[in-house]
């Protein structure tokens, strides 16, 4: 039995229809994986691999006894896997194309209700990104702006999402906090990868108010997709205000408290050398000099390094003379009508209660 596309991720029904397995090989899936689905290969990438040159060589029915060979002394585990999740529910099938992995795994399964999808992967992600525009177009959007530092992230992540609002965290998709300090300890997903969980998120969401958070085209080095980009540029904004104070010590807390307790001093620094190494061209060359011995000095001084007020100073000129410079160009440029400006507690009570619709 087969499932289409559609069906597996109605809009506005919140989660998919069923369960999603992803039979494709790990190589497969880490070029585009699905959200949702649990990514249980039906071979691993070496056994795809020789199975593929053994089609080459001596044609399907060589490589089909090839597969049964090399999958067979770890087929009950991967059936017992696949079976695990079976239990839970309904579930769908996918590889590919929806061809013969898929058609193996739910034979190997046994269960009548276990479906394939219907042009597997690759039909999956076609349907989400050519439903992506209309789900966009019926959302009633906002964009959470506000100077680098002044929370943003932390904001959108403490909103109560639901059936009325959701809450698109695209930094948390992208695993990137967005700007030349952001990258995360793991790291970024494929764009495919980025671009379907967002397609999905937003098909699958029955809310008609959608919050997001000001970002430019990339995330780290991910695109945003077209449609969102373009409603984003022309929705209205909301401004998280802080001063320049907080935003100094929340960048602290962020880029060098807590990357210190993962990391220790040594690598902290070293990040953050880098990182501000890559602003030479827009900070110029005697304030990124600057920045960089003070960050060095503060290294070799191991109490100095957690002293916040030790940091104040460089953190500041970053603040102010690269990050507001580009925020308050990047606002002027698209020119978004302001709905409300306010700080942390006013933002939010305004976002889930007076533009949430529960006030």
């Amino acid at each position: 039995m087969l499932v289409s596309p559609r069906a597996l991720f109605p809009d506005g029904a919140g989660t998919p229809a069923r369960q999603l397995i992803d039979a494709r090989a790990p190589i497969e899936v880490a070029r585009g994986a699905l959200p949702f689905a649990h990514a249980l290969p039906l071979m691993t990438d070496d056994e795809r691999r020789r199975v593929g040159i053994r089609y080459k060589e001596a044609g399907p029915e060589a490589a089909m006894e090839l597969g049964y060979e090399l999958v067979g002394p770890d087929l009950a585990r991967r059936t017992e896997a696949w079976r695990a999740v079976v239990d839970r529910g309904p579930t769908a099938v996918t590889c590919w194309r929806g061809g013969l992995r898929s058609k193996l795994v739910v034979e190997f399964i046994g269960r009548t209700d276990v479906v394939r999808v219907e042009g597997g992967y690759k039909a999956l992600r076609a349907d989400l990104l050519e439903r992506l525009p209309g789900a966009v177009a019926r959302k009633r959007l906002v964009v959470l702006t506000g100077l680098t530092g002044s929370g943003k992230t932390r904001l959108l992540r403490r909103l109560p999402a639901g059936d009325a609002l959701q809450v698109l965290d695209l930094e948390g998709e992208a695993r990137h906090r967005g700007s030349a300090f952001g990258a995360e300890d793991e790291p970024q997903p494929s764009q495919q990868t980025f671009e379907n969980a967002i397609a999905a998120r937003l098909v699958l969401s029955p809310a008609a108010r959608l919050v997001v958070e000001d970002e430019s085209r990339y995330v780290g080095r991910r695109t945003l997709p077209d449609p969102l980009l373009a409603a984003m540029r022309a929705a209205p904004v909301v401004v998280l205000e802080a001063s320049l104070a907080a935003r100094a010590d929340l960048s602290y807390q962020e880029y060098v408290q807590a990357a210190t307790a993962r990391h220790g001093v040594a690598r902290t620094a070293e990040r953050l050398l880098a990182d501000t190494g890559r602003l030479r061209r827009r900070l110029g060359g005697r304030r990124t000099d600057e920045v960089l011995a003070r960050i060095a000095a503060l290294a070799r001084d191991g109490e100095a390094w957690h002293d916040p007020e030790a940091h104040r100073g460089w953190i500041t000129t970053l603040l102010h003379e690269y990050y507001d410079v580009l925020y308050r160009k990047a606002l002027a440029k698209h020119g978004r009508p302001v709905a409300f400006r306010g700080d942390d507690e006013e933002v939010r009570t305004w976002l889930t209660k007076a533009w949430g619709g529960t006030a």
